[in-house]
């Protein structure tokens, strides 16, 4: 029989002699193995975005960085419409550009089909020349025409139940009718441009934008740089550029598109963090696995000493007996791998589900997660195999064939020091997740400075909008709904911003960005927002109607614009736009956030809503709230029976907002779960270990009159020493890791010494279950059975 066989067979037969033990480290490497992949599954998709574009590596976004008066700064990557060409006719090393802006859900119909959320595009015909979306079919040059657009295959999929859609004529947000030009291929994940449909950029002139603008911020600008081109000298040549144009705060600035989705121009709230703490995890579970396999091996290898001094008497060597034993944990870990491998097939469609990703097992063609899988099965094997094997070879024969003492205590200092360093990361992960945890209540509890219970609201396109206040006065009439109003957009959004304002008493210097929302006089009664001073809207104005959509009637500012305007007594004062008309500031509305926690509370301008409106809100009551939500949509049916009525809720559009947030945090709690539950696995066997060689102590100190109780306290003194150990470890380093989290949020919760004592309090207790069951049974055993022997 050939060494490898006997080595194989050798190690085979003390796996099955040694189950208890065997089966704890198989199956606490198999479960650190599957969720380490899975983890992996997910931060290769992270990383995959954007890569089908084949220039990717050439492809820059251009933004803007705007400075304004008292630290207000702007970081946009909305341009001028005319930049694109401006740049690729002036920049030699710009070798296309191409300017584009994307519309959100928008309603589509053919012939008796429609779909509310359908997503639009606006391109210039370059847009396929900087980006690498393939034309499946159709004509290429379909966004030259204002009249003819290219829809994805789940369009076609739709509405044309496969067939071809060419020459077929599509209605977009309510009275636009396009011809379909062409079919485009779109991946519906890993991009970071996602539409349905694509239509002209020139279709922008007919939604009120003047393409020739300089001074209009709206669309993206995309670059296609020549290899090689030092985009330092480049940025230095474009950054003045809407300066010459009359934006003399703004600078332009080159940032790669390979780092759209992991990173921020403004280099806040990048997503690549999440890469890093997921990174982290899988690497806190592989060397939690790693120990408890150490810990666990050197311990049972105690029982083992007799046979390493019989063999080594009869000749083997240190050598031989390493080979010996890394054979037999080599074996282990395959095992364990095996293992993995089914619980990853079981568990991916799970997984999936939880991360809000389309995971599939064909992840694993990727070289660098095969790269990532190949670190993680080679560190397991060096973590887990070769200190053991090492170990159980290194005993000396002469001291264990005559039972002498098994040295100093360092070896078992050594196996405490893993404990403590497991435990360490284990309390790392349960503060994390309860400050995380934490964060997201904060962020749910949080006074937004309206009220968002029982708000709902409904998106009027093109089509609608005629009909609102006929909707209106319907909706008005249903006995559940207790107040209603309406706007030019939803409070999520904010609003267009400009910093072309100019007031009473105005500082020349002094530069305010200020974003402007178009509401009627019901909007503060219906949302809950106090006004600080003054009044609403007078009601001369509901019924005012004006096609340019410049500001009409009177302003209402809200306090951070008020403190960014350094203006004192506003009331009575004049406010608007440099060259136009002033409005009268009537009323100041105390602060309300119209964006994401992570923003600060920005200048907002209310002026009365004087054209058709974008969207209605409405307050209901709680009480039938069903009841009420089927009379509002039967309402809409009997007004516009042609299109469908679709519901939209506050809290759960302001739940989307945290949407990356909360799966993280659900995912995180997860992971955490896995490395604790791993980490009580290793300590299950230690305890098991440590309880059967104080078998005897136990009996005599029983037969000495020892209580059960105090067998229980001598038997755990020892791990709930380790567990205080490694939270005083653990909190520094937990506080350090939170606190830089939190910087991503404007508004946050504080990092309390309860979250820290909780998570002390948590671990405490899990170590003192793990162990008690083999504790107490030790302690009510009869000292007979340990002492029949001596």
């Amino acid at each position: 029989m050939s060494t490898f066989k006997r080595n194989l067979k050798l190690g085979w037969r003390n796996i099955l002699k040694n189950k208890f033990f065997s089966f704890l480290n198989i199956g606490g490497v198999a479960i650190g193995m599957a969720v380490t992949t899975l983890i992996l599954f997910w931060v290769v998709d992270e990383l995959n975005y954007d890569k089908y574009h084949k220039n990717l590596s050439q492809i820059y976004q251009v933004y803007e960085h705007q400075i304004y008066s008292d630290g207000q700064d702007l970081h946009t990557g909305c341009t001028p419409f005319p930049l694109s060409s401006e740049l690729k006719s002036t920049y030699p090393e710009i070798l296309n550009a191409s300017t584009y802006t994307n519309l959100g859900g928008q309603p589509v119909k053919y012939e008796n089909k429609e779909y509310k959320d359908i997503g639009l595009m606006l391109a210039d015909k370059e847009f396929t020349n900087v980006f690498s979306f393939e034309i499946t079919e159709g004509d290429a040059n379909t966004l030259e025409s204002p009249d003819q657009i290219m829809i994805t295959q789940k369009v076609v999929d739709l509405f044309f139940d496969g067939k071809s859609p060419i020459g077929k004529v599509l209605t977009v947000y309510g009275n636009y009718k396009f011809t379909v030009g062409a079919v485009i291929n779109c991946p519906e994940k890993n991009s970071s441009i996602n539409f349905d449909i694509l239509a002209s950029i020139k279709v922008a002139e007919a939604l009120g934008a003047d393409l020739t603008r300089w001074g209009n911020n709206w669309p993206f600008t995309s670059l296609l740089l020549a290899e090689g081109t030092n985009t330092d000298n480049l940025e230095s040549k474009i950054t003045g550029l809407l300066k010459e144009k009359g934006q003399e705060n703004t600078s332009l600035y080159l940032f790669p598109y390979s780092k759209m989705h992991l990173y921020n121009f403004s280099d806040k709230n990048n997503r690549i963090q999440y890469i890093y703490q997921f990174l982290a995890i899988a690497l806190i579970i592989v060397l939690i696995a790693s120990i408890n396999f150490v810990n666990s091996s050197t311990a049972s290898s105690e029982t083992r000493r007799p046979e390493v001094g019989i063999r080594k008497v009869l000749g083997a060597t240190k050598a031989n007996l390493t080979n010996q034993f890394f054979y037999e944990k080599g074996l282990m870990i395959a095992i364990s791998l095996v293992l993995g491998i089914i619980l990853v097939l079981a568990f991916t469609p799970l997984f999936s589900q939880l991360a809000d990703k389309k995971i599939s097992l064909s992840l694993l063609g990727n070289k660098y997660l095969l790269l990532m899988l190949f670190v993680m099965v080679a560190s397991i094997l060096v973590l887990s195999v070769a200190y053991p094997s090492i170990y159980i070879s290194s005993f000396a024969p002469a001291r264990v064939l005559k039972k002498a003492p098994k040295g100093n205590g360092s070896r078992l200092s050594f196996r405490s020091m893993l404990v403590v360093l497991q435990f360490t990361l284990s309390i790392v992960l349960v503060i994390c997740t309860i400050a995380v945890t934490t964060q997201l209540n904060f962020i749910n509890n949080y006074d937004l400075g309206y009220n968002q219970d029982n708000l709902i609201y409904i998106n009027l396109d093109e089509a609608t909008q005629t009909k609102h206040e006929a909707l209106s006065a319907e909706f008005k009439n249903i006995s559940g709904v207790v107040n209603l109003t309406k706007a030019d957009k939803l409070p999520f959004y904010g609003g267009n911003s400009s910093w072309g304002y100019d007031w009473q008493g105005k500082d020349p210097e002094n530069k305010v960005l200020i974003c402007i929302m178009r509401v009627d006089r019901n909007y503060f009664e219906t949302l809950g927002i106090q006004l600080a001073e003054g009044r609403s809207f007078s009601s001369i104005y509901d019924n005012m109607k004006t096609e340019n959509g410049n500001m009409t009637g009177e302003a209402i500012l809200n306090q951070e614009a008020l403190r960014r305007m350094k203006m004192q007594e506003p009331i009575g004062k004049t406010f608007g736009r440099n060259g136009q008309e002033k409005l009268p500031i009537v009323g100041v509305a105390k602060d309300f956030h119209f964006e994401s926690l992570k923003n600060g509370i920005e200048p907002m301008l209310m002026v009365p809503l004087t054209q058709d409106p974008d969207v209605i809100i409405l307050r209901v009551q709680p009480e039938n709230f069903t009841k009420t939500l089927a009379s509002i949509t039967s309402k809409w049916g009997e007004t516009i029976p042609d299109t469908n009525c679709e519901i939209g809720f506050f809290d759960q559009r302001l739940e989307r907002m945290y949407n990356s947030e909360k799966r993280i945090s659900g995912l995180f709690s997860y992971f955490s779960f896995v490395a604790i539950f791993i980490a009580c696995i290793g300590l299950f066997g230690l305890s098991v270990f440590a309880i059967e060689r104080k078998r005897k102590e136990i009996g005599i100190r029983k037969v000495n009159g020892s209580k059960v109780t105090q067998i229980l306290a001598m038997l755990n003194k020892d791990f709930i020493k380790w567990v205080v150990i490694s939270f005083v470890l653990a909190t520094p380093i937990a506080w350090y890791t939170m606190n830089r989290w939190l910087q991503n949020f404007a508004y946050k919760t504080t990092l309390d010494w309860w979250i820290f004592a909780l998570a002390g309090v948590l671990a405490t207790l899990i170590a003192i279950l793990t162990v008690s069951f083999q504790s107490y049974k030790a302690a009510v055993r009869n000292p007979v059975e340990a002492l029949r022997y001596e």
